[in-house]
């Protein structure tokens, strides 16, 4: 609608706030991939997903020995700008979550920030980012951090459709998982006990002591079994027998929580899709 003089009606938001929202609204679809309404990943997304892969084969150039000073200077270099990129994409991601999330304030943006996801983002610039900043003042030596890179295989994972539902499926059973864990903990240290009582004297180097005995205990009932210590008594023999036996069971219960879960995914996923197609499939009034 125009005025009478022809001019389009002024605003009732202040010229920058409009501009703002546009703004937001677009890194918005951009970058979040709920709201995408196109196929596949945006335009954005996709440049993201180019520079972690390409963040990725930097990082394993980087550790091949020998390499001239300048392709050393070229890969810092390339890396010190994929992090600014990473940086800057974790802002946006906080600033545009107002215009489809109704996230404002810092505290609830701090909060949002602590989401899985954004948690995952943020490991994957934040530390190193850190360690530049560091080693830019002091030269300490903080290489060590380097190792969070592995967060951008995470990072990477949220652009497929099949590792957000592994993702899923963790988080719907970590419950489970962790009690599985704590028996897990349980039967190993059990074991570590009764090894080292039955192998303290005979095998001292080995089973001496209780941390000595939880080597063994850890690889003989994950069912790896490097040989590297067996038991040398009778009676350690035996029990190590029953529990290897009793490992068997043990490492299959993680799997079988996983593997429960992944059938419940997917046949919520098929209903879903059902749903959806006879809710297209349905006659619409006045048709």
């Amino acid at each position: 609608m125009t005025a009478p003089n022809g001019n389009m009606p002024p605003s009732d938001e202040p010229a920058y706030e409009q501009g703002a929202s546009d703004a937001r609204n677009w890194f918005d679809r951009q970058l979040l991939l709920e709201s995408w309404d196109g196929p596949g990943l945006s335009p954005l997304n996709w440049v993201i997903l180019v520079l972690i892969i390409l963040s990725v084969v930097l990082f394993t150039v980087e550790t091949i020995e020998g390499l001239a000073p300048g392709t050393a200077f070229l890969l810092d270099l390339a890396n010190d700008a994929i992090l600014l990129v990473f940086a800057v994409e974790f802002c946006l991601r906080l600033w545009c979550a107002g215009e489809t999330r109704g996230v404002s304030g810092l505290r609830n943006r701090a909060q949002y920030a602590g989401r899985f996801w954004l948690t995952i983002d943020f490991l994957a610039f934040g530390p190193e980012l850190i360690m530049l900043i560091i080693t830019g003042f002091t030269g300490a030596d903080l290489a060590w951090l380097r190792a969070f890179r592995l967060a951008r295989l995470f990072k990477l994972a949220k652009y497929f459709e099949p590792a957000r539902v592994v993702v899923r499926v963790l988080r719907s059973t970590w419950r489970q998982l962790l009690v599985a864990a704590v028996i897990a903990s349980l039967v190993i240290y059990s074991a570590a006990v009764i090894m080292y009582l039955f192998e303290r004297d005979t095998m001292p180097e080995a089973f001496g002591s209780i941390p000595k005995a939880m080597w063994w205990s850890v690889v003989t009932l994950s069912t790896v079994g490097y040989g590297d210590v067996v038991p040398a008594t009778l009676g350690g023999r035996v029990a190590a027998g029953l529990l290897i036996l009793g490992a068997i069971g043990l490492v299959s219960l993680p799997s079988g929580i996983i593997a429960g879960a992944f059938q419940d995914e997917l046949r919520q996923r098929r209903e879903r899709e059902q749903a959806e197609a006879e809710e297209e499939a349905r006659p619409r009034p006045g048709m």
